[in-house]
């Protein structure tokens, strides 16, 4: 029998729970759901998985989605077997990765676990081991590039593959209508207004760090400056709310958020970043595959808004320069 599909709403009232809450819970991976033109549906099957997975202590669905501790950190638990799978760990919160995780799942190979740690606490997590794969979107204000500056200094001799996915607007999540009349980076000096903001470590905070840094802003007047959230979608739940007047964050981290819009400032680069040495496990070779060969790009244009003008652009760093290639072999 096919599963009864829900709206946020209704699995908000089932399970006693903010709306808000339940479309964290899909962000952040724990909670599949499908789109039905705009419109998100959750089955009743994954509901009663995912109460399940809470009973045993995962924070996500098996096998296809284990998420690694909360807020994204790798907790230190006894390993758990399942036998026939060999596990792997994707760091990362965008959207886009459940399309990953997805299709390496279909293939039944591999155990997916999930963090979902900032950007550069990932780089770092990827160097030292403990995640087999990491996405990034970490902008450098001195050359005005993404991630390939942080690849090379965070990953020194660590021969890693770069594969990029797409582009995603950063902006400015401001209450509807926009009454303050938020425009830029600068506004940020203004003493009238207030702010959320995302956790150390994650690629829109360096981005607005470097951005305050840049135009001289002083950040100790800056109300609500020290007040950290780890998700886009909970700065922007926050601004609709009216506790703060503008949160940080993508375009797409206010989806199902009313009362709220958007500023956009800067096009930033999102790149999915993995060890060479293991290009050629069945998990790499089947995400290589559906991004270079072109249906992750149309899966990405219904899932939007990204900029996909650079999706599937390929360099590999070995603690030196880069260099371009189409596909790994």
């Amino acid at each position: 029998m096919e599963s009864i599909l829900l709206t946020a709403e209704d699995v908000a009232k089932q399970l006693r729970i903010k709306k808000y809450t339940v479309y964290e819970l899909i962000k952040r991976g724990e909670l599949p759901s499908s789109k039905v033109g705009k419109q998100v549906r959750i089955s009743q099957e994954d509901i009663n998985r995912y109460l399940q997975s809470r009973k045993t202590g995962f924070k996500a669905l098996l096998p296809e989605r284990i998420a690694a501790g909360p807020a994204g950190r790798l907790e230190d638990k006894p390993p758990v077997d399942f036998p026939g799978l060999a596990p792997i760990i994707i760091c990362g919160q965008d959207k886009c990765l459940d399309l990953l995780v997805s299709r390496i799942s279909r293939t039944g190979t591999n155990l997916v676990l999930r963090s979902f740690m900032g950007s550069y606490n990932g780089l770092c997590t990827l160097y030292n081991g403990r995640v087999t794969m990491a996405a990034a979107h970490l902008w450098d204000g001195e050359t005005d590039t993404y991630n390939y500056p942080f690849i090379r200094h965070l990953l020194p001799g660590l021969p890693v593959g770069v594969l990029r996915l797409a582009g995603r607007m950063q902006g400015f999540y401001v209450k509807k209508g926009n009454p303050l009349q938020i425009k830029d980076w600068n506004d940020l000096a203004r003493r009238e207004i207030t702010m959320i903001n995302r956790e150390r470590g994650c690629g829109t905070r360096i981005l607005l760090d470097q951005k305050v840094a840049q135009l001289g802003i002083d950040t100790d007047p800056i109300q609500g400056y020290t007040k950290e959230y780890t998700s886009h979608l909970a700065c922007a739940n926050t601004v609709a709310r009216g506790e703060a007047d503008l949160g940080c964050g993508c375009e797409g981290g206010r989806e199902h958020i009313p009362g709220v819009d958007f500023v956009p400032l800067q096009l930033e680069w999102y790149d999915f970043i993995f060890r060479l040495a293991d290009r050629n496990t069945p998990a790499l070779r089947t995400i290589l595959s559906y991004v270079l060969e072109g249906e992750f790009r149309q899966d990405l244009e219904m899932l939007g808004p990204y900029d996909l003008s650079q999706t599937g652009r390929y360099e590999t760093f070995y603690g030196g320069p880069s260099s371009s290639l189409k596909l790994p072999g």
